[in-house]
């Protein structure tokens, strides 16, 4: 099948076309040598003599053809990122833990160092949840609380990815303080435990403690222009995007920092769009993810959308109360076929409205980036804002406790 490429557009010849064609040459060929001077013998070959033709001939198809003007500029891109999902070797992957083992045990906790920390040496304490890649528990060591991240090693190319994607950035993201902050690592035989900082709580657990009640607006300011923070660091320092925000994936520490987490399915970043498909939840998907169209940094600024208005009215926007329940096959077609979540402009400012409206266009050329975020009326008000998110989480005694008790 030919093809002839103009801008980002192919121009195909068909099959058919290309069948046509064929027989156009094979039939003026005929038509030229059809006429001999003389008799074919049966014991020979021909030899034919080239005779002008006594009238004139059409060498052309009487039926127009147009070449098929086809955009496949977005196929191509998303054949190219597929492809580039298991571009990572098993040699690579086993690479990446020699490298890690020299680190594995060395633990520096508020500029005390412990070199040579077993698992064993962490006293468990309790459950705290789960993530992406694995299980979270409270960990001491010599008095000094933590939270542990528990991830299985295991032969799956894809997970063994995970978790050393969400080791790399945590690790490296300690001078950022809207990411939660890593003390370490250990590696044995057949797990990895990332120790990190004890944070108070999540935000979905937030959410449920309060029955559902959504939380202030200048409290939800607060975590719009942390997470922006923290989304920023990822993209200018290390090149990455999150592709997992959501109220589980930020944390409240007691003093009323709020910090982004879980870093398992984070995509690189080349040219500034991701280069492979991993999938966060569905629920938090912006529709060019879910359409499996090329997509950038602007998708994770529709989950902090989806997020910000789930904070707002106390449950997921697009379910009709918080106790509805819909299939993944359903919220995708909710999200990429109705019109995005909208708040209320008689119970929230309309900076609020606004932040979110920009975030939940549906047009990835439209939707801002993190510096057009930045420079909003209402993450400039929440920066400037002095609003004390610790004494506010103090002050949540009328609720379920969603917080454990300070350390």
């Amino acid at each position: 099948m030919g093809s002839n490429k103009t801008g980002n557009y192919y121009f195909f010849i068909s099959p058919l076309h290309q069948r046509l064609s064929d027989f156009e040459n094979r039939f003026r060929k005929w038509r030229i040598f059809n006429k001999r001077a003389y008799s074919r013998s049966s014991s020979s070959e021909p030899k034919p003599r080239i005779l002008k033709p006594s009238k004139p001939v059409c060498f052309t198809s009487p039926i127009p053809r147009k070449n098929m003007n086809l955009d496949l500029s977005s196929r191509r891109q998303r054949i190219h990122l597929e492809s580039m999902e298991t571009s990572i070797s098993d040699d690579d992957l086993n690479d990446k833990y020699k490298l890690v083992q020299e680190m594995s045990g060395i633990l520096k906790i508020n500029g005390q160092v412990y070199e040579d920390v077993k698992v064993e040496d962490l006293i468990f304490v309790t459950d705290l949840g789960s993530g992406t890649c694995g299980n979270v528990t409270k960990r001491k060591l010599k008095a000094r609380a933590m939270a542990v991240k528990e991830m299985k090693r295991t032969d799956n190319k894809e997970e063994s990815k995970r978790i050393f994607m969400d080791l790399d950035v945590v690790r490296k993201s300690n001078d950022c303080q809207y990411i939660v902050q890593c003390f370490g690592y250990i590696i044995t035989m057949d797990h990895l435990y990332i120790c990190m900082e004890l944070m108070a709580s999540c935000l979905d657990k937030v959410l449920i403690a309060r029955n559902y009640i959504g939380l202030p607006e200048e409290i939800i300011g607060k975590v719009a222009y942390s997470v922006v923070e923290a989304l920023k660091y990822l993209k200018n320092v290390h090149y990455l995007m999150h592709r997992d925000v959501k109220p589980s994936n930020i944390l409240l520490d007691w003093h009323g920092n709020i910090k982004l987490c879980d870093f398992g399915i984070s995509g690189q970043l080349i040219d500034s769009k991701a280069t492979t498909w991993s999938t966060g939840c569905t629920a938090y998907l912006a529709p060019e993810r879910i359409n499996r169209l090329p997509y950038d940094v602007r998708a994770d600024v529709w989950s902090l959308g989806v997020t910000l208005v789930q904070l707002a009215v106390g449950f997921f926007p697009y379910k009709e109360d918080p106790s509805q329940n819909m299939t993944p096959f359903h919220l995708m077609l909710k999200i990429t076929n109705e019109d995005p979540p909208r708040l209320d402009p008689t119970k929230f400012s309309p900076e609020f409205c606004d932040f979110v409206n920009n975030c939940l266009l549906k047009s990835t050329q439209e939707r801002p980036k993190y510096n057009q975020l930045s420079v909003m009326p209402f993450l400039i008000r929440s920066a400037e804002s002095d609003v004390d998110v610790g004494h506010w989480m103090a002050n949540q005694d009328q609720y379920d406790p969603p917080f454990p008790p300070r350390e």
